[in-house]
């Protein structure tokens, strides 16, 4: 270990108890120690120093490799995130929890998970993850006592809305880390690795040209500052580090991941340390994402999860050999998003077998970036590994379902019209990913051609893309948003329909088809009805994905229903929403109303999720005005025109500083500001010049 790594170590590592030279005698952890498992999203193996990659600044997850155990060939058994996950937590592959895709699915709640295991030995649980997709519908969040998921926070322009950084994941870990209990099981998700790559500085500039890299040397050195944390609080935890699948970075045509099995996105990083773990050891046999479960209630001497598919790897970790173990994978992402093949794959010995309408075969110690498909040359050996496959799947339809327990949920969906999702077609049938991956490219230059601001530049692309493959759902629905921003209402209302018809249970196609109506509504008042039955069964299917909520309001406000604007607005903040326009919006309605004290809390809420949450910062100014409290009404409104320039704002900051502050310097800026914002035939330009010329004076 060189110098600056065993600093790192040194720094950041707690004192654990580590074998010392040779094979140590197999051992448990002490049955009440804490485990904090540390998941990072899209995280490929060779992007980190410890398996290999020179150009990786990863000295933290390399220390604890240094002082650990880590798995060379870890395997996740799915390219998706919650079903990833949902394997980690279960010890199960995906057909056998149910969690099978990112949108659509919950995890079985007959199938018992780790986190309730461990809580039912008395242990304190805690979560908190940092992308919407592990929300706590899809189910992960059961046997956690308290499960963070308010990902919809910070600003819109530095991160997708849907995700939190690690720093920001990390803050909100700190906070609650000294009430819990010992001992604790602490569960803490990274996204950041995920497109869009957009690594903060330092990182940003010195991978400048590996945004992908950056990303996740930026969540090393935040696991630095946990593991920091853990040291100081006395702790001597397990650490588990597991990434919950990688990412294609372009190989075999795939940008990013889903789509394909291919080890670019299976291969993993998995690292153990801690109490009971020898160090420095490196296990070179094949195991995977399922084996984790089992090994975590070995280690700690615990009954195991009960019906796992996993085993646990404690022989391999104190380096007796194990009997070699199959391990499976699967993607069912393009079937429900494109409409083409699934893709199944077993993982036997050196052999990898990917079951598709073109079957391939790889021996992965010799190749292990795939090139070389020995399907053919090797008949017997694809054939067997096929039926193997098979027998193993033989009767899963992979229908898109919700919380099959939860009779009251689906009887209101019923009411709504929603009968149930449509299964993905047979393995082996359709479209094959490896001819339609080619298509994606359409897909893609579509939706960067809306991200752009020239919507109608994305017409084209898509519709040549639905030629070829009409049942892309994804196709129709980003044609959907090219033609609403577009307003060509009923083509866009006609490329949700289709989108609905193959996906009659997406809350998407339903919020989208909702916010079609809605603006056709402003136009035709007999359509309004249809939009507010869209946002129904949009809330019924996903009843925490704040965007629908914001549609809602919006289209509630149009209406001049401001009583069931409110009322939808509570129901959000019911099923657990957090999100700084809905409650900027409640707290407009409640100071209109004159309810200053409850708009002043909602506003304050707001800020806290965005703190450049404009409309909020306008509130607390109007607050802070009607008090007379000048100086705090021009500093929000300051803040206002900072995050929102407009040119009311900057003539309201304007007003205040000439007639309460007297501050001519400052007012005459803020008329200046406005004056620059406004419109070339504003009528109020003249008298804007005349206010600035006499402020000169």
């Amino acid at each position: 270990m060189n110098a600056f790594r065993a600093a790192v170590v040194a720094a950041s590592l707690p004192a654990l108890a580590a074998a010392a030279g040779g094979p140590a005698p197999p051992r448990r952890a002490p049955a009440r120690v804490s485990v904090v498992l540390i998941t990072i999203d899209t995280t490929r193996a060779d992007h980190l120093g410890c398996y290999g990659a020179s150009g990786a600044a990863t000295p933290t997850l390399d220390g604890l490799a240094d002082r650990g155990v880590r798995f060379e060939q870890a395997l996740s058994p799915v390219p998706l995130t919650a079903p990833a996950h949902a394997s980690i937590l279960t010890g199960r592959v995906p057909r056998r929890h149910g969690l099978r895709d990112n949108v659509g699915f919950v995890l079985d709640p007959k199938v018992p998970t780790l986190a309730e295991t461990l809580a039912a030995s008395g242990y304190d649980t805690a979560a908190f993850v940092s992308a919407a997709v592990l929300d706590r519908a899809v189910g992960l969040d059961r046997g956690f006592k308290a499960y963070d998921d308010s990902v919809r926070v910070g600003d819109r322009r530095a991160f997708n809305y849907e995700e939190r950084a690690a720093s920001q994941t990390l803050d909100a870990v700190l906070a609650r880390l000294p009430s819990l209990g010992a001992p604790f099981f602490l569960w803490v998700h990274f996204y950041d690795p995920h497109l869009p790559y957009v690594p903060p500085e330092p990182f940003a500039s010195r991978f400048k040209g590996r945004p992908y890299d950056g990303e996740i040397a930026f969540v090393d050195a935040q696991l630095a500052r946990l593991l920091d944390a853990l040291r100081r609080r006395g702790a001597t935890p397990l650490v588990v580090v597991a990434g919950d699948h990688g990412e294609s970075l372009g190989e075999h045509g795939e940008a990013t991941h889903g789509i394909f099995v291919y080890q670019a996105t299976q291969r993993v990083p998995m690292i153990l340390y801690g109490p009971g773990i020898p160090s420095g050891r490196v296990v070179r046999d094949t195991v995977g994402l399922v084996d984790l479960a089992p090994t975590i209630t070995a280690l700690l001497g615990l009954s195991p999860v009960p019906g796992q598919d996993g085993r646990s790897l404690l022989p391999a970790v104190h380096g007796a050999a194990m009997k070699p173990s199959d391990y499976e994978m699967e993607s069912f992402y393009a079937a429900f998003a494109y409409g083409w093949s699934p893709l199944r794959a077993l993982v036997s010995g050196p052999w990898k077998y990917v079951g598709a309408p073109r079957p391939e075969l790889y021996e992965l110690p010799t190749d292990p970036r795939e090139s070389k498909d020995l399907a053919a040359s090797r008949a017997t050996r694809t054939s067997a590994l096929a039926a193997d496959l098979e027998a193993r799947a033989s009767g899963d339809a992979a229908v898109p379902n919700d919380d099959p327990d939860d009779a009251e949920r689906r009887a209101r969906l019923g009411s709504l019209g929603y009968v149930g999702g449509s299964p993905a077609p047979p393995a082996g049938a359709g479209i094959d990913p490896k001819d339609g991956i080619v298509w994606i490219h359409d897909l893609d230059a579509a939706r960067r051609a809306i991200q752009l601001g020239d919507p109608k530049d994305a017409v084209a692309p898509v519709t040549r893309l639905l030629a070829r493959n009409p049942g892309n759902l994804q196709a129709l629905l980003t044609l959907g948003h090219a033609q609403l921003a577009t307003r060509s209402f009923d083509a866009a209302l006609d490329a949700f329909r289709k989108a609905e018809a193959l996906a009659p249970g997406d809350a998407l196609v339903h919020a989208q088809l909702a916010t079609t109506l809605a603006a056709k509504a402003a136009s035709d008042r007999s359509i309004a009805i249809q939009a507010e039955r869209e946002f129904e069964r949009a809330v019924a299917l996903q009843p925490r994905r704040a965007e629908t909520y914001i549609d809602y309001t919006a289209f509630l406000g149009r209406e001049h229903r401001v009583g069931d604007l409110l009322r939808v607005i509570e129901r959000a903040r019911a099923a657990g929403v957090l999100d700084p326009v809905l409650e900027a919006d409640s707290g407009m309605i409640l100071l209109a109303g004159g309810k200053a004290d409850g708009a002043r809390e909602r506003f304050e809420r707001a800020l806290t999720l965005d703190p450049r949450q404009a409309d909020a910062l306008e509130g607390l100014g109007k607050i802070a005005f009607a008090r007379g409290d000048w100086e705090a009404a021009a500093a929000y409104y300051a803040k206002a025109l900072d995050a929102a320039p407009t040119e009311a704002l900057a003539k309201t900051l304007g007003a205040i500083r000439m007639d309460k502050l007297s501050d001519r310097a400052g007012a005459k800026a803020a008329f200046e500001r406005a004056l620059a914002l406004a419109r070339p035939d504003d009528p109020d330009a003249s008298d804007l010049r005349e206010i600035i010329a006499e402020l000169s004076r």
